[in-house]
């Protein structure tokens, strides 16, 4: 079997550039910021920095992040309180957004299914029709939504998480107060989500290798990349392969030899949304949404018999290294 993809930051630091590095855990997820300090900046930056990125993760951690038991996103499961905030909207909308222009589920309101068919999503003898119709009646991301600042939802069992499409917002926000704060050149990486701004320490476009059968490379300068999926979420099942994700249209695990895909957008809010969505369409329906609209850029792996296949859209340049040029 081809490696795992994942991503790696492929530049040489010296010590005289002043890139700094934080990390920190934000949403469950692991966070890396790679910056340079701007000239003249005061003896506490780095200090200053690091406070403001964790600040920044407590106020997303606050909001969305399932592991915060007091979080808003916990709340409303629980129907303790139906009060969002700006964080929780945002994300929320741009999910609801991308899943109505896609068509795609998003895999936001799938906790049930998951509970339902456990860890073997081949196992059909031990799920029946009526507990799958009974679980639909509170899932899919089309029955909430956030009205007046209330988050309203169809059922009150329906589950929200919005960790996939969160971490592209937690990319986004840490940027922004990176921007406020004069830092032009940078890296953000949160889970699989990727933000570059500007150059890297050896004054070249942020590279980041893929590691799959091919190695190939991108090059990313004030764009941001997601990738959704790898070759550890499948599992195999009755000759079946699963991805992972739910319908929560038709209630069954997601069967579709698409194995990871790589989303390249202006910010990393929607790289992810439209990975994510890409993942749960699955192989033909991406191909086809993404050959109708040829302003996307997107790398797919998937299965082919016993193999590994690359689909990868014309804007994006094939060389030995796969390469983006800003």
């Amino acid at each position: 079997m081809a490696t795992l993809i994942c991503l790696l930051v492929i530049a040489g630091c010296t010590p005289e550039q002043e890139y700094q590095t934080i990390k920190g855990v934000v949403m469950g997820y692991s966070y890396q910021i790679v910056y340079q300090a701007p000239d003249y900046a005061p003896w506490s930056f780095k200090s200053d920095i690091k406070k403001a990125a964790r600040k920044c993760a407590r106020e997303i951690d606050r909001s969305i992040s399932l592991y915060n038991p007091s979080s808003i996103i916990n709340s409303v499961n629980t129907n303790k309180s139906m009060e969002t905030d700006s964080i929780f909207a945002a994300v929320l909308d741009k999910t609801k957004a991308t899943a109505e222009l896609t068509g795609a589920s998003m895999n936001t309101t799938t906790g049930p299914l998951r509970e339902l068919w456990g860890n073997n999503p081949g196992n059909t003898k031990n799920v029946t029709e009526d507990q799958i119709a009974q679980v639909l009646e509170y899932s899919g991301i089309w029955k909430v939504s956030v009205q007046n600042g209330l988050f309203v939802k169809e059922d009150p069992r329906i589950q929200l998480d919005l960790s996939r499409t969160g971490i592209g917002f937690a990319a986004d926000y840490l940027g922004s107060m990176l921007d406020s704060n004069n830092i032009s050149n940078y890296m953000i990486e949160v889970g699989k989500v990727v933000l570059c701004k500007g150059l890297n320490p050896s004054g070249t476009p942020w590279r980041y290798l893929i590691q799959q059968t091919y190695g190939n490379v991108i090059y990313l300068t004030d764009k941001s990349m997601s990738i959704c999926g790898d070759l550890s979420d499948f599992k195999l099942g009755l000759g079946k392969t699963f991805n992972g994700f739910f319908n929560t249209r038709t209630g069954y695990p997601v069967e579709d030899p698409i194995l990871s895909i790589l989303v390249i957008a202006n910010n990393g809010l929607d790289a992810a949304a439209s990975s994510v969505a890409f993942y749960s369409l699955g192989l033909e329906k991406s191909i086809q949404y993404l050959e109708s609209h040829p302003d996307i850029q997107a790398i797919m792996y998937y299965c082919n018999n016993d193999s590994i296949s690359t689909y990868i859209t014309p804007n994006i340049t094939q060389r030995y290294e796969i390469q983006y040029f800003p």
